[in-house]
């Protein structure tokens, strides 16, 4: 693969930074609130804990030992995990087809994590994880909407108001592109340090 191709693969990828997406997720939920959706927001608050915090416990257990020769998961990808979810959603939320958002958010996991894999960040099990977590969140998100939409629901906000919503979004991760979150280096620390005496790993054991 050219190192063209690589660089243009890795300037999409960023997208899936968490520098950008926790500010995606804001304004997503700052426009569920405004349009009056509570309930979905709540539900929609619930899974980006299940789907966030469901990385970071496979994350913390996985790492902890450090890498071993030939493992090929040692770091599940919270990279394609949160880009397979954050947009995913956002088109399950704001579409008039819940199933055809998931349908989106397959093609962004596979995407993602074949991005990853290109990359040589994670292995192809560990973006598979991710995709899986991603995935996930966004089918129980699919379920969420179709009960929304079966309940009566006085729309607030006129259609141009999605159109601004993306316009904000696409400024912010414009703006924000290239920065790196150092959160998966303090997690993995935290993970050997904290975490690997309680799974007796071979590291953690005293030299003889």
């Amino acid at each position: 693969m050219s190192d063209d191709l690589l660089s243009l693969i890795g300037f999409f990828s960023d997208f899936g930074d968490e520098n950008i997406l926790w500010p995606v997720m804001a304004l997503t939920w700052f426009l569920l609130i405004i349009q009056g959706r509570r309930k979905i927001s709540l539900q929609w608050l619930a899974l980006v804990i299940l789907v966030f915090g469901g990385m970071l416990l496979l994350k913390l257990f996985f790492e902890a030992c450090g890498r071993m020769p030939g493992q090929s998961l040692y770091s599940p990808s919270g990279h394609t995990a949160g880009t397979t979810f954050v947009y995913g959603s956002i088109a399950v939320l704001f579409g008039r087809l819940p199933i055809m958002g998931f349908m989106l958010a397959l093609g962004i996991g596979m995407f993602a994590g074949a991005a990853r894999v290109w990359l040589h960040v994670h292995s192809v099990a560990e973006v598979f994880v991710g995709a899986a977590v991603g995935l996930l969140g966004v089918l129980l998100l699919v379920l969420a909407r179709y009960r929304e939409m079966q309940t009566p629901f006085q729309k607030k906000l006129p259609d141009w108001s999605f159109v601004l919503f993306l316009a904000v979004v696409m400024i912010v991760a414009l703006s924000l592109h290239g920065l790196r979150s150092p959160a998966e280096s303090w997690l993995e620390h935290f993970s050997h340090r904290f975490v690997a005496p309680f799974r007796h790993c071979p590291v953690t054991l005293p030299a003889t």
